[in-house]
């Protein structure tokens, strides 16, 4: 019987029963078995994976290092070694030089130096081209060495494949170029060869043949090498301006409207806000006449102009100025028509920070933004496309936060009426025709913060209106404010001109509809205004409350209460006591109508407020000046009257009977008028120049709304208490 025979007998069902040598020769077999096994998977699979052991170093070929249990193509070396990488895949061909400028080297794209690249994806580049760790299957750290023609064109390779490639150039002059070729198919990276480096393997017969190296990059080169360079531009699309943002004084929004570009709205700053935050310190410079809404502005707007970034740039460079590139974005950037400010975009956003200045010392935009058209992306996502001019490229930004260029005015617009301090109002008039709702009043302040005063007058003829004292005589109707002392520094007004303050709260609340709109096919405007409301209000310092110190730092005595109530003036003239003496100019100081005089204001080092050059505490615990500037002075101030004229609106009859008015809405055209005056110590003024402007389309409000604040005026004049949180 031969030996296999045997063995398979062994293992084979037989009538008789196995011997004991027979079993224990089986059992021998299984083991010897086993341990093959063992071994043939420890040689194959095992003791690569141990090639952790310090001791252990391939075989190398020239060039090559082993150093962390992997093999390099070349050495690492350091990036401030590499003079310029050039790259060609497949979807560019562009070069990387390295520069050096205020003792900084770094890197710029050739063709494009102007173009700002983000440092560390610069990084990650000059990591995948310098640090060349193979990355195969684990233990075999090549993929093969003795690599033909075939294989090369297998691998995509060869030169017909026209693989992708990058060649660095390091400063003492040496270079390399790597081939890159297909991806894996057993694991995640790419196929690669050095150029130039040859495996030479000696055959039987003596001759010499010459194999390619195969190696294997890891996968991240797909983001860098393989990528288009625009990954490493610099997603900046605008200066990054922090908290100056806020000190934005012109903001223009302009869009493509009909096939035409027209102006959304510009908004400036308010030049002097006194020391309250709660004047708007924005206004709308087109269109006149509206009221910009502050927190909307400042928030949605401005605060996401402070650092404007790309979430990726698309396209960059000159290259960005062909056709073919840029209206694949949905963007006009024809230089010439740009020039012009004739583009085709279909949102441009411009804005410039207070006091900036171009090289030539004239004023200039400081930042202009282009914006495409909104767009989907797959994931139904909303983006824009947007040129920045300054860096030259074409950025994706999510249009949640940018979609403030699509808004209508509405948006920007404040839905209130007016919106001011009651210590900065001088006049307000109230006129109404509708039916229940009449009323003819004009309220006429003076005093300050403690000491208003209120006179009611007829708003059509100034006539005084008057009532009844309690003993029946006839008195002009006043409201006066009346408090009482709390303590050291506290104190509680009382008294009827409570419930006039009330009604100034009412006058707060009222709202316009902006959002309403009207079928001009069914209704129409009537022409003549059926009431009218106008506040007039001038720029003063606000009521705050400080602590005067004496020179060693300690204060001097408790808070007490600066009523304000000054105008703010600018230009104001101490003229020469001097004949043909030089005159002293202020910027800006500030008038006490009470006091009929000028004084200044310092900011205090120890607390930062602005407070009166000298002052002291009056026996009330308020704010008494002592210094007052010469009895000659001069100075100009602002009055400002928003005016509003209310129409009704009636539904046109297309059979030819009566029209019917709309019971639910009225038509609003605001008018702003800003009147500048030159006032004297005595209190009188001239008239320098008036500004007046008409807003081009008007707004709608609830009748509710507006009659509500006609029947409340009504109420208070008759001494009735009002509900000023009342639905209206």
């Amino acid at each position: 019987m031969s030996f296999f025979k045997k063995i398979k007998a062994l293992f084979t069902k037989s009538e008789n029963e196995k011997t004991s040598l027979q079993k224990t020769a089986r059992i021998s077999i299984i083991f010897a078995a086993v341990a093959l096994v063992g071994v043939i998977v420890y040689f194959a699979v095992i003791a690569p994976l141990l090639h952790t052991d310090e001791n252990y170093v391939p075989e190398l070929f020239e060039g090559e290092m082993y150093q962390y249990s992997s093999i390099y193509i070349l050495p690492i070396y350091e990036s401030s070694k590499i003079q310029s990488v050039e790259i060609k895949n497949s979807v560019e061909h562009y070069k990387l030089n390295a520069y050096q400028e205020d003792n900084v080297r770094s890197f710029q794209i050739e063709g494009s130096e102007d173009i700002g690249l983000n440092q560390e994806a610069l990084a990650s580049l000059l990591a995948d081209v310098r640090v060349l760790i193979t990355n195969y299957i684990p233990g075999q750290e090549r993929v093969t060495v003795t690599a033909t023609e075939e294989d090369l064109a297998r691998f995509g390779l060869d030169e017909a494949s026209d693989p992708a490639w990058f060649e660095v150039v390091l400063t003492d002059g040496d270079s390399y170029r790597i081939y890159i070729g297909n991806s894996l198919t057993t694991s995640k990276g790419y196929y690669a060869r050095l150029e130039g480096r040859k495996n030479k393997v000696t055959e039987a017969d003596g001759s010499v043949t010459e194999y390619d190296i195969i190696y294997a990059l890891p996968s991240s080169i797909s983001e860098t090498v393989l990528s288009t360079s625009n990954f490493m531009i610099s997603t900046d699309l605008a200066p990054y301006f922090g908290n100056t943002i806020f000190a934005v004084n012109d903001f223009t929004l302009t869009r493509i409207l009909n096939d035409e570009r027209k102006v959304i709205v510009r908004i400036g700053t308010v030049k002097d806000q006194g020391v309250s935050s709660t004047s708007n310190p924005y206004e709308m410079l087109f269109p006149k006449a509206y009221v910009v809404d502050e927190d909307i502005y400042s928030g949605s707007i401005l605060n996401n102009l402070a650092y404007v970034r790309a979430d990726e740039i698309v396209a960059y460079g000159k290259k960005i100025h062909d056709p073919e590139v840029y209206e694949a974005f949905g963007l006009d950037l024809d230089e010439e028509r740009l020039d012009k400010f004739e583009d085709n975009n279909h949102a441009v956003v411009t804005f410039k920070l207070e006091g900036e200045t171009g090289e030539d010392g004239e004023e200039e935009i400081s930042t202009i933004l282009y914006f495409s058209e909104k767009r989907t992306d797959e994931n139904e996502m909303e983006y824009y496309y947007v040129y920045s001019p300054l860096y030259e490229v074409i950025g994706k930004v999510s249009a949640e936060t940018y979609d403030f260029v699509d808004w209508q005015l509405a948006k920007f617009t404040s839905p209130y009426l007016f919106y001011e301090y009651l210590t900065n109002t001088e006049v307000i008039d109230l006129y109404s025709e509708i039916k229940g709702f009449e009323t003819d009043t004009r309220f006429e302040f003076s005093g300050k913060e403690r000491s208003l005063h209120v006179d009611v007058l007829k708003s059509s003829n100034g006539e005084i209106v008057y009532t009844e004292s309690e003993d029946g005589k006839k008195i002009p109707l006043v409201f006066e404010a009346k408090y009482r002392l709390l303590g050291n520094s506290g104190h509680e007004y009382y008294g009827e001109f409570e419930n006039f303050r009330n009604l100034f709260y009412v006058l707060l609340t009222r709202e316009f509809d902006l959002y309403d709109s009207m079928d001009y096919e069914t209704m129409r405007v009537v022409e003549k205004p059926v009431a009218t409301l106008s506040i007039t209000t001038i720029a003063k310092d606000h009521p705050i409350s400080y602590f005067k110190y004496k020179e060693n730092g300690d204060r001097d005595g408790s808070s007490m209460r600066d009523q304000g109530g000054n105008y703010i003036c600018t230009n104001v003239v101490v003229p020469s006591a001097i004949e043909g003496g030089k005159d002293i100019v202020y910027e800006k100081a500030y008038y006490d109508p009470e006091a009929g005089r000028f004084f200044l204001k310092t900011v205090d080092p120890k607390d930062g407020y602005d407070k009166p050059t000298d002052f002291k505490a009056s026996e009330q615990g308020t704010v008494e000046i002592t210094t007052y500037l010469p009895i000659e002075t001069y100075g100009e101030y602002v009055e400002t009257t928003y005016h509003y004229e209310f129409h009704y609106i009636e539904y046109i009859d297309g059979n030819g009977g009566a029209a019917q008015l709309n019971s639910t809405r009225m038509y609003v055209v605001p008018t702003m008028i800003k009147t500048q005056y030159k006032i004297f110590a005595n209190g009188q003024k001239e008239l320098i120049k008036e500004e007046k402007e008409i807003a081009e389309e008007g707004v709608y409000i609830r009748s509710t709304v507006l009659n509500k604040l006609f029947s409340d005026t009504k109420k208070v004049l008759n001494g009735e208490e009002i509900d000023k949180k009342e639905v209206n």
